[in-house]
Protein backbone atom coordinates (compact mmCIF):
# COMPACT_ATOMS: atom_id res chain seq x y z
CA UNK A 1 0.00 0.00 0.00
CA UNK A 2 1.19 3.22 -0.97
CA UNK A 3 1.12 5.36 2.24
CA UNK A 4 1.49 9.30 1.75
CA UNK A 5 2.12 11.25 4.88
CA UNK A 6 0.80 14.50 5.20
CA UNK A 7 1.28 17.99 7.37
CA UNK A 8 -0.43 20.82 6.80
CA UNK A 9 0.88 24.29 6.43
CA UNK A 10 -1.78 25.87 8.90
CA UNK A 11 -1.36 23.61 11.68
CA UNK A 12 1.01 24.23 14.37
CA UNK A 13 2.14 20.34 14.81
CA UNK A 14 2.87 20.33 10.90
CA UNK A 15 4.69 23.54 11.18
CA UNK A 16 7.60 21.60 13.92
CA UNK A 17 7.71 18.70 11.82
CA UNK A 18 8.49 21.03 8.88
CA UNK A 19 11.02 22.53 11.19
CA UNK A 20 12.60 19.50 11.82
CA UNK A 21 13.43 18.98 8.16
CA UNK A 22 11.24 16.09 7.10
CA UNK A 23 10.26 16.00 3.97
CA UNK A 24 6.66 15.29 3.76
CA UNK A 25 3.67 16.77 1.51
CA UNK A 26 2.50 19.97 2.39
CA UNK A 27 -1.20 21.05 2.27
CA UNK A 28 -2.54 24.53 2.47
CA UNK A 29 -5.83 23.70 3.69
CA UNK A 30 -7.04 23.16 7.44
CA UNK A 31 -6.57 19.26 8.58
CA UNK A 32 -10.35 18.94 8.97
CA UNK A 33 -11.28 19.48 5.10
CA UNK A 34 -8.15 18.97 2.92
CA UNK A 35 -8.56 17.75 -0.95
CA UNK A 36 -5.90 15.06 -1.91
CA UNK A 37 -5.44 12.62 -4.98
CA UNK A 38 -2.28 10.41 -4.66
CA UNK A 39 -1.25 6.95 -2.66
CA UNK A 40 -3.89 4.59 -1.59
CA UNK A 41 -3.75 6.10 2.69
CA UNK A 42 -3.16 9.23 4.09
CA UNK A 43 -1.50 9.69 7.54
CA UNK A 44 -2.03 13.48 8.87
CA UNK A 45 0.23 14.65 11.42
CA UNK A 46 -1.61 17.52 12.99
CA UNK A 47 -2.39 18.70 16.45
CA UNK A 48 -4.96 17.55 18.74
CA UNK A 49 -6.97 20.25 21.29
CA UNK A 50 -8.71 20.04 23.94
CA UNK A 51 -10.20 21.92 26.58
CA UNK A 52 -8.31 20.45 29.40
CA UNK A 53 -5.33 21.13 27.25
CA UNK A 54 -3.69 17.24 28.68
CA UNK A 55 -0.58 16.28 27.19
CA UNK A 56 -1.47 13.25 25.27
CA UNK A 57 -0.56 11.59 21.86
CA UNK A 58 -3.46 10.52 19.94
CA UNK A 59 -4.65 8.32 16.70
CA UNK A 60 -8.57 8.12 15.32
CA UNK A 61 -10.00 7.88 12.34
CA UNK A 62 -12.71 10.61 10.53
CA UNK A 63 -15.95 10.95 10.35
CA UNK A 64 -19.21 12.63 11.82
CA UNK A 65 -21.90 10.29 13.32
CA UNK A 66 -24.10 12.88 13.95
CA UNK A 67 -25.91 16.41 13.01
CA UNK A 68 -22.50 18.83 13.78
CA UNK A 69 -19.71 18.58 11.72
CA UNK A 70 -15.88 20.00 12.05
CA UNK A 71 -14.97 19.31 8.26
CA UNK A 72 -17.27 17.08 6.16
CA UNK A 73 -20.32 16.17 5.75
CA UNK A 74 -22.89 15.33 9.15
CA UNK A 75 -23.63 11.50 9.69
CA UNK A 76 -21.08 10.49 7.27
CA UNK A 77 -18.21 8.81 8.32
CA UNK A 78 -14.72 8.32 6.46
CA UNK A 79 -12.70 5.65 5.16
CA UNK A 80 -11.27 4.01 8.26
CA UNK A 81 -7.78 1.83 8.07
CA UNK A 82 -7.90 -0.09 10.95
CA UNK A 83 -4.33 -1.88 9.80
CA UNK A 84 -2.49 1.08 10.17
CA UNK A 85 -3.73 2.72 12.50
CA UNK A 86 -3.40 -0.29 15.36
CA UNK A 87 0.18 -0.94 14.10
CA UNK A 88 1.19 3.29 14.10
CA UNK A 89 -0.93 3.08 17.77
CA UNK A 90 1.60 0.33 18.86
CA UNK A 91 4.53 2.06 17.80
CA UNK A 92 3.40 4.97 19.71
CA UNK A 93 2.95 2.77 22.94
CA UNK A 94 6.81 2.31 22.47
CA UNK A 95 7.63 6.30 22.67
CA UNK A 96 9.27 7.14 26.43
CA UNK A 97 7.70 9.47 26.91
CA UNK A 98 5.34 10.34 30.26
CA UNK A 99 2.09 11.48 28.29
CA UNK A 100 -1.20 10.22 27.89
CA UNK A 101 -1.45 7.83 24.82
CA UNK A 102 -4.77 6.97 23.15
CA UNK A 103 -7.16 6.17 20.76
CA UNK A 104 -10.14 8.69 20.57
CA UNK A 105 -13.20 8.25 18.90
CA UNK A 106 -13.99 8.69 15.13
CA UNK A 107 -14.40 12.39 14.82
CA UNK A 108 -14.44 15.41 12.42
CA UNK A 109 -13.65 15.51 8.23
CA UNK A 110 -12.65 15.10 5.69
CA UNK A 111 -15.24 12.65 4.67
CA UNK A 112 -15.34 12.28 1.36
CA UNK A 113 -11.97 11.20 0.16
CA UNK A 114 -11.86 7.95 -1.44
CA UNK A 115 -9.45 6.54 0.56
CA UNK A 116 -8.48 6.53 4.35
CA UNK A 117 -7.21 8.67 6.24
CA UNK A 118 -5.62 7.90 9.73
CA UNK A 119 -5.15 10.95 12.19
CA UNK A 120 -2.12 11.43 14.48
CA UNK A 121 -1.95 13.99 17.06
CA UNK A 122 -0.02 15.57 19.28
CA UNK A 123 -1.94 17.58 21.91
CA UNK A 124 -2.99 19.59 23.61
CA UNK A 125 -1.50 22.83 23.62
CA UNK A 126 1.57 24.74 21.90
CA UNK A 127 3.99 23.83 24.55
CA UNK A 128 3.30 20.11 22.96
CA UNK A 129 2.59 21.48 19.27
CA UNK A 130 6.19 23.23 19.26
CA UNK A 131 7.97 20.65 21.35
CA UNK A 132 10.64 19.05 18.58
CA UNK A 133 11.41 15.91 21.14
CA UNK A 134 7.98 14.63 21.35
CA UNK A 135 6.62 15.53 17.47
CA UNK A 136 10.18 13.67 16.46
CA UNK A 137 9.41 10.71 18.21
CA UNK A 138 5.98 10.87 16.95
CA UNK A 139 7.38 11.04 13.03
CA UNK A 140 9.54 8.10 13.47
CA UNK A 141 7.19 6.09 15.90
CA UNK A 142 4.44 6.92 12.32
CA UNK A 143 7.09 5.73 9.84
CA UNK A 144 7.57 2.66 12.10
CA UNK A 145 4.34 1.84 12.00
CA UNK A 146 3.84 2.08 8.29
CA UNK A 147 6.94 -0.15 7.73
CA UNK A 148 5.27 -2.60 10.09
CA UNK A 149 1.34 -2.48 8.97
CA UNK A 150 1.90 -4.99 6.12
CA UNK A 151 2.44 -7.70 8.43
CA UNK A 152 0.11 -7.35 11.40
CA UNK A 153 -2.65 -9.71 11.77
CA UNK A 154 -6.25 -7.87 11.30
CA UNK A 155 -8.22 -10.99 11.70
CA UNK A 156 -9.90 -9.72 14.23
CA UNK A 157 -11.19 -6.44 13.72
CA UNK A 158 -13.77 -4.00 16.06
CA UNK A 159 -16.28 -1.78 16.12
CA UNK A 160 -16.50 -0.07 19.52
CA UNK A 161 -19.87 2.07 20.47
CA UNK A 162 -20.32 3.92 23.45
CA UNK A 163 -17.72 4.71 26.28
CA UNK A 164 -15.82 8.15 26.29
CA UNK A 165 -14.17 9.96 23.72
CA UNK A 166 -11.05 8.87 24.91
CA UNK A 167 -11.63 5.12 24.38
CA UNK A 168 -9.93 2.99 26.86
CA UNK A 169 -11.35 -0.17 25.52
CA UNK A 170 -9.96 0.55 21.74
CA UNK A 171 -6.69 1.41 23.26
CA UNK A 172 -6.66 -1.57 25.45
CA UNK A 173 -8.07 -4.12 22.63
CA UNK A 174 -5.71 -2.82 20.04
CA UNK A 175 -2.56 -4.70 21.47
CA UNK A 176 -4.64 -8.23 20.59
CA UNK A 177 -6.93 -6.65 17.96
CA UNK A 178 -7.35 -3.75 15.32
CA UNK A 179 -9.29 -0.72 15.69
CA UNK A 180 -12.20 0.19 13.22
CA UNK A 181 -14.63 3.01 13.79
CA UNK A 182 -15.47 4.01 17.19
CA UNK A 183 -18.41 5.79 17.88
CA UNK A 184 -18.45 7.24 21.69
CA UNK A 185 -21.63 7.56 23.82
CA UNK A 186 -22.40 11.18 23.17
CA UNK A 187 -23.69 10.21 19.99
CA UNK A 188 -25.44 7.21 20.90
CA UNK A 189 -29.13 8.92 21.45
CA UNK A 190 -28.51 10.66 17.64
CA UNK A 191 -27.77 7.23 15.30
CA UNK A 192 -29.19 6.58 12.60
CA UNK A 193 -29.05 2.94 10.99
CA UNK A 194 -26.90 4.74 7.62
CA UNK A 195 -24.29 5.65 9.76
CA UNK A 196 -24.50 2.64 12.04
CA UNK A 197 -23.95 0.69 7.98
CA UNK A 198 -21.22 2.88 7.31
CA UNK A 199 -19.23 2.12 10.10
CA UNK A 200 -19.51 -1.58 8.62
CA UNK A 201 -18.93 -0.75 5.55
CA UNK A 202 -16.44 2.55 5.12
CA UNK A 203 -13.54 0.37 6.01
CA UNK A 204 -10.39 -1.37 4.24
CA UNK A 205 -11.28 -4.49 6.90
CA UNK A 206 -14.73 -5.39 7.53
CA UNK A 207 -14.91 -5.51 11.40
CA UNK A 208 -16.19 -8.88 12.69
CA UNK A 209 -17.35 -7.73 16.64
CA UNK A 210 -18.92 -4.87 17.53
CA UNK A 211 -17.81 -4.16 21.20
CA UNK A 212 -20.75 -2.24 23.03
CA UNK A 213 -19.06 -0.31 26.01
CA UNK A 214 -21.50 0.75 28.55
CA UNK A 215 -24.56 1.49 26.16
CA UNK A 216 -27.80 0.96 27.93
CA UNK A 217 -30.24 -1.81 27.19
CA UNK A 218 -32.87 0.54 26.22
CA UNK A 219 -30.46 2.38 23.59
CA UNK A 220 -29.02 -0.99 22.11
CA UNK A 221 -31.86 -2.16 19.89
CA UNK A 222 -31.08 -0.61 16.93
CA UNK A 223 -27.67 -1.45 16.84
CA UNK A 224 -28.49 -5.04 17.45
CA UNK A 225 -31.05 -5.13 14.81
CA UNK A 226 -28.05 -3.22 12.24
CA UNK A 227 -25.31 -5.67 13.55
CA UNK A 228 -27.13 -8.98 13.70
CA UNK A 229 -28.21 -8.00 9.57
CA UNK A 230 -24.77 -7.96 8.88
CA UNK A 231 -23.53 -11.06 10.99
CA UNK A 232 -20.87 -8.85 13.73
CA UNK A 233 -20.54 -10.28 16.46
CA UNK A 234 -22.21 -7.97 19.66
CA UNK A 235 -19.79 -8.21 23.18
CA UNK A 236 -20.86 -6.10 25.79
CA UNK A 237 -18.45 -4.33 28.26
Amino acid sequence: MNVRVLISSKDPVGLTVKRLGYAFEEVDEDVTNFNYAKGDAIVMICRHESSTLRPALTLHHPGNPGKNTMGGRPETLGIANPRLLTSIFRSVLEISVDVEKVIEATHHGPTDLPYPITFVEVGSDERMWSNERIVSSLVDAVLKGIERAEDLNCSETVLIYGGPHYSKVASSESTRRCISHIISKHYISELNSDVVLQSIERNLIRPKTAILDSIPRNKRELLTHVFSSNNISIELR
